[in-house]
């Protein structure tokens, strides 16, 4: 499945329903029922099989970004009618496949989930096509080897926002030929890394700035505690880099934390994703700017067109979750109302 086409952009209707239960938790866990609320159209009651797998690749309960994604993907269950149960792979590519390959033996009628790992899941989407299951892929898009088994993706366009993320850098004045930038990422040969990587490399390659190429882009994991030992190591060896880029949520919101036990006061920031610290480090100056891709948009898209599809038989779109215009210390103060904390940050 391509990222996106021409025509792929759509616009879908929101629905309002009542307040129905469901499911969401990290670990496997037993369906709640749906209830029999929905609207006189069909929506949220006319597919008889309701049952919906919701996968995320990272923990939502120790990775904000995830958990933005999660809770979109609760709300639209809830107004969707569907019993939704949301497990995770921890970061672990075989578990993604163990975890649908268990789904599968359910006969749930939608499973949505990301593509991290691009080829290595391929098979396992595609054998839950064969069984009749829609498949709807969200902030990574499946590679194109999946073709039909993959019905829809909602994602940003990573290597366009990486250009995007360059140019402010070069805009600002905060770099110049020869400065040196690193780009680092939890996993940087997965694709998310290489398209938003491939998008700030170009760009600042172009104008001569010294950015370090893929083989030398630092990689975090996706957890904090070594993500946080890997780039204090790198800072402290490496205390001429002007610029870190992160193009991942984990390298983002440690950057922070890792240049103060670095005792490092010169390099700055300049990313993507949204977190406390990252909006802390915007609002104290450290971060020039953050890219973001809108996490909750992702989740509840995802799985309002996976309702559309069952209740209507609509088709499942490529959608650009959007999150192009930059978040700065200039307008920080627009998404960091308290009760936006989890859907917006």
């Amino acid at each position: 499945m391509k990222l996106f086409n021409k025509k792929s952009v759509a616009a879908l209707a929101i629905a309002v329903a009542a307040t129905l239960s469901f499911a969401g938790c990290s670990a496997p866990a037993a369906d709640t029922k749906a209830s029999t609320a929905g609207l006189d159209s069909g929506f949220g009651k006319r597919a008889e099989n309701r049952n919906a797998y919701f996968f995320t690749y990272y923990n939502p309960a120790g990775d904000a970004f995830w958990a933005q994604i999660l809770k979109g993907g609760e709300d639209a269950a809830k107004l969707g009618n569907l019993t939704f149960t949301h497990q995770t792979a921890e970061g672990d590519s075989a578990a993604m496949v163990n975890l649908v390959q268990t789904a599968i033996a359910t006969k749930p009628a939608l499973i949505l989930m990301p593509f991290n790992e691009g080829k290595a899941w391929v098979d396992v989407a595609c054998q839950a096509h064969k069984a009749g299951i829609t498949v709807i892929a969200f902030n990574v898009p499946a590679p194109a080897e999946a073709g039909d088994c993959v019905s829809g993706f909602v994602g940003q366009d990573f290597y366009t926002v990486g250009t995007i993320v360059a140019q402010k850098l070069l805009d600002s004045g905060a770099v110049k030929k020869g400065d040196k930038v690193e780009i680092t990422a939890e996993e940087p040969d997965q694709p998310y890394a290489l398209q938003r990587g491939g998008g700030v490399y170009d760009v600042l390659k172009k104008a001569g700035v010294n950015v370090l190429p893929q083989k030398e882009w630092l990689r975090t994991g996706g957890d904090d505690a070594p993500a946080l030992d890997a780039l204090t190591t790198y800072l402290v060896a490496n205390p001429d880099v002007k610029f870190m880029v992160p193009v991942g949520g984990t390298p983002h919101r440690n950057l922070p934390a890792a240049l103060k036990a670095a005792n490092n006061t010169t390099t700055k920031i300049i990313g993507f994703d949204t977190a406390p610290a990252i909006i802390q480090a915007l609002k104290d100056g450290v971060d020039l700017a953050t890219a973001d891709q809108q996490g909750y948009v992702q989740g509840f898209q995802a799985v309002m067109q996976g309702v559309l599809s069952l209740d209507f038989g609509f088709s499942a779109a490529n959608i650009n979750s959007g999150g192009n215009g930059l978040i700065t210390k200039d307008n920080v103060a627009n998404i960091e109302a308290k009760d936006l904390q989890g859907i917006r940050w």
